[in-house]
């Protein structure tokens, strides 16, 4: 069976090495879809260096391709989010299924590489996975109220609705899934023991207000939570998610040993304070 990376790329220059190099063994392609100079809401942006130390890494199999689009007004979905990796998935037709996956996000490569097993056994139609989420270093991670389970597996046919969340009424693949299985689509959870790291909360100020004015989410944010929260955090900090009827769900912080840490982030260039490099 044939796996695509459907990457949604946006201001991420220090995690994008971390992100491909890990799901790179595993995946057949890596489509890297950006609006460059846009955010989210097609306002323009400066871009950063992102795009181009995607086309500086080391492409053995040919597998990686950078998408620009800035005119989604044609493209199915609900928000630019989504259109963007419907946009994606239309440069890999012949995939089996789709890993979808932001620039924040990593992988473990042999963690990916059993959760893509369960996939081919299984074949049902999405899967979500339990993560892993990180506050200003790699060093904190979240203790969370509800855990964050983001899509993860989609299998062709589909398409995104609105953010991450799939129109499940998309053909052929509602047809294709009822001749498939007999019933309607169905999206499971991928074993527990299974899990995604997510740094979308690492980094410094800078990193953060551009998230914060940029990213799909921004209209939730609290206005005051950048002063009164992130620029007093602490690890004794309770109740902290960014989104005010979330806070309870950034329970507390644990903290973790860099040693403790897969080789994935371990071994990756952080700019100073994202990861303790003395941490034991």
């Amino acid at each position: 069976m044939r796996l695509a990376a459907v990457l949604l790329v946006f201001k991420e220059q220090h995690f994008v090495k971390a992100t491909i190099s890990a799901i790179y063994p595993v995946v057949d392609s890596i489509c890297c879809v950006t609006q460059f100079d846009r955010n989210l809401k097609n306002r323009e942006i400066a871009p950063d260096e992102t795009i181009a130390t995607i086309l500086a890494l080391p492409d053995p199999e040919n597998k990686i391709r950078v998408v620009l689009r800035r005119d989604l007004s044609d493209v199915p979905g609900e928000d630019n989010e989504s259109r963007l990796r419907n946009v994606a998935m239309e440069h890999e037709p012949t995939a089996d299924y789709y890993l979808i996956i932001d620039s924040d996000e990593i992988w473990e490569t042999e963690v990916l590489r059993k959760a893509w097993d369960v996939v081919q056994k299984t074949r049902k139609s999405a899967y979500h996975v339990l993560t892993h989420c990180y506050f200003k270093t790699w060093n904190f991670r979240v203790v969370e109220g509800v855990p964050y389970r983001p899509l993860v597996f989609l299998r062709r046919g589909f398409r995104f609705k609105v953010k991450r969340r799939i129109d499940w009424w998309t053909l052929p693949g509602r047809f294709l899934e009822y001749a498939r299985l007999g019933c309607k689509p169905k999206t499971v959870n991928l074993p527990e023991h299974l899990k995604l790291h997510h740094g979308s909360s690492v980094g410094d100020d800078d990193r953060i207000l551009t998230k914060l004015t940029n990213y799909s989410h921004a209209n939730e944010v609290g206005p005051e939570w950048f002063e009164q929260v992130w620029k007093n955090f602490s690890v004794d900090t309770k109740d902290f998610h960014y989104i005010p009827a979330e806070t309870s769900n950034y329970k507390s912080i644990e903290v973790v040993a860099t040693d403790r840490l897969p080789g994935e982030i371990r071994d990756n260039e952080w700019p100073e304070g994202w990861i303790k490099r003395d941490a034991c």
